[in-house]
């Protein structure tokens, strides 16, 4: 066997690894911030839609955050930090923060909200 095909079997394989393994460890543990107003709640589900770069995306919510949605509005201006992840699953929230609502709820730290 010539010795370039060895190399460029070697090659072939480093860049396999690299390509696909950051993908799988950025995947689970991937957080992204998103500041959009709020264009539609459906709290009784845990959700709510808010708009980004990409276009609309709705966003999960855990059982703490549930009850505190029925506390905001739509056009609430939010500020949420969330979870991806894989598709077609929506983002977990983990955090909001309000610029712009009536609520009484306007930061929430994933378990518990406060008025600022």
């Amino acid at each position: 066997m010539p010795p370039h095909y060895v190399v460029n079997s070697l090659f072939a394989f480093g860049l396999l690894f690299l390509t696909s393994a950051p993908v799988f460890a950025e995947a689970s543990t991937s957080l992204k911030s998103y500041y959009s107003p709020i264009v539609r709640l459906e709290a009784e589900k845990g959700y709510f839609l808010i708009t980004t770069n990409a276009g609309i995306q709705w966003i999960q919510v855990e059982d703490a955050a549930k009850k505190h949605l029925k506390t905001l509005e739509v056009g609430d201006m939010i500020d949420v930090v969330v979870q991806l992840r894989s598709d077609p699953t929506p983002p977990l929230l983990k955090s909001w923060k309000l610029a712009r609502s009536a609520s009484e709820c306007t930061v929430f730290n994933g378990q518990t909200c406060s008025k600022e």
